[in-house]
């Protein structure tokens, strides 16, 4: 039987690789949603579109504006932050402000939805790309659909990351929904 010999460094490049392969986790992918009733995707959508004023419909957002780029089209970056207040063991109320820079890859206005990547923050992203949806469902409700690819977090779960795009999707679809049944009302 013929004997193949293959050169060292080869091999080596083959073992670097398989290594680094085996070392990088694999991302997490995800996708939640939630329902706002009775308004259309074209009601609904005005709210998304407008990719630096995510603060007027997440309350968990203290504030968002744009850093540069030009409204509505790829390449603007925005600025978010928000806070949570926490009681320490010992009583105190400890405030953690989270931020994040924000690219906005693509955006169809014709078909409601966008892509986004999260850039700089303090949160834990080491990369978060991101895609929102508004999808028309019962007729006249809609139904918005965020899906996300991410890096794993250190010491967290992939529950932990659907909580937290979930938890953020529920108060934006309440908001809106708030602010559109108010409107109607005017």
């Amino acid at each position: 039987m013929a004997s193949h010999k293959i050169p060292l460094s080869l091999l080596s490049l083959f073992l670097s690789l398989a290594l680094v392969a085996e070392a990088t986790p694999a991302r997490w992918t995800g996708t939640v949603t939630a329902k706002v009733e009775g308004f259309s995707p074209a009601q609904v959508w005005p709210f998304l579109e407008d990719f630096s004023n995510l603060h007027k419909i997440n309350p968990n957002a203290d504030i968002c504006y744009a850093l540069e780029g030009v409204y509505g089209h790829p390449g603007l970056i925005r600025f978010c932050s928000g806070h949570t207040t926490t009681t320490s063991p010992s009583g105190e109320e400890v405030i953690t402000i989270q931020w994040f820079q924000e690219k906005l890859l693509s955006m169809d206005t014709a078909h409601h939805w966008f892509t986004y990547q999260v850039l700089e923050n303090n949160v834990g992203f080491t990369y978060c790309k991101s895609t929102i949806k508004v999808l028309p469902i019962d007729g006249c409700d809609s139904l918005l659909e965020w899906t996300y690819v991410s890096n794993p977090f250190p010491g967290k779960t992939p529950d932990y990351l659907f909580n937290y795009f979930g938890t953020n999707l529920q108060d934006i679809a309440n908001t809106i929904e708030k602010l559109l049944k108010s409107k109607s009302k005017n």
